[in-house]
């Protein structure tokens, strides 16, 4: 999720999947890494409503990748809030490379309508300067289907309107990959949420941007296919729909703060 016009650039994906491959199978040293990084998601505190409301980290990361390309050791997004739309998605990475005080890079990005804040037992107290959604109509993208088999085949099929590039100094323009499964799927009632997923857009398996796909029940009509995009990258990002680019943010190197996404380096002892 660094800009790749940072770091030193080789031919070689080098992801971990799942389901866990045989050479991915639990070994001590995994193990300690994997506790690791979850002590280090659980040193933050995030909260929507200004404090109001705590959001609860959820028990398993959302996802593991690597990124060989980015000298990026096994890392993970973490999904903040267990109920309905997620609050924030976190990216816990680790970079061996990295001075040995400053190795773990965190990023957060907002899926909230409302403002949120992210604190951490270092120096981090961050208050998102705007909600982190904000959803579009997606035009002809026909009614959501009853049944919820069916919904997913819908988004998996509007998915394919997306595309989604991102721009390093050296390398240009790099065209990310659509990832083929929904990485977290919600339903969300105080939002009107009918059934919603949350796709991304990836170097390698490397998440850059989230596509949130939404089916929306509308007062006195039928409900709506929505969309909202999130960047999940220190790296400039751009997304199309049909062609026609409809979003687009700029690089946030870190340390960096935008209006809903925060990312930086850690300082552990």
């Amino acid at each position: 999720m660094r800009p790749l016009s940072r770091v030193l650039i080789v031919s070689l994906f080098l992801v971990s999947v799942v389901p866990i491959r045989a050479e991915d199978q639990s070994t001590p040293e995994r193990d300690a890494h994997r506790l690791k990084m979850r002590q280090v998601a659980e040193s933050f505190q995030i909260s929507v409503k200004e404090e109001a409301v705590a959001a609860k980290l959820a028990a398993e990361p959302l996802f593991r990748y690597t990124d060989a390309t980015r000298r990026l050791h096994e890392s993970a997004l973490w999904l903040w809030g267990t109920k309905g739309r997620p609050v924030a998605v976190m990216a816990i990475e680790f970079y061996p490379k990295q001075p040995k005080n400053t190795p773990w890079l965190f990023e957060i990005v907002s899926l909230s309508a409302e403002r949120i804040r992210a604190k951490h037992t270092t120096d981090l107290d961050w208050l998102a300067e705007k909600p982190g959604v904000a959803f579009r109509d997606l035009p002809d993208a026909g009614v959501p289907a009853d049944r919820p088999t069916l919904r997913l085949a819908q988004m998996r099929q509007l998915m394919r309107r997306f595309t989604a590039n991102e721009t390093a100094v050296i390398e240009g323009r790099i065209e990310l990959r659509p990832m083929a499964n929904a990485l977290h799927r919600y339903d969300d009632a105080t939002l009107k949420v009918i059934d919603g997923a949350i796709f991304a857009f990836a170097n390698g398996t490397n998440p850059e941007v989230f596509v949130l796909l939404e089916a929306q029940s509308v007062a006195g009509g039928p409900p709506t296919w929505k969309y909202s995009l999130a960047q999940m990258t220190g790296g400039s990002v751009a997304v199309s729909v049909d062609g026609n680019e409809v979003w687009s943010c700029k690089e946030a190197d870190p340390p960096a703060v935008r209006p809903s996404y925060v990312n930086g380096w850690l300082r552990l002892e």
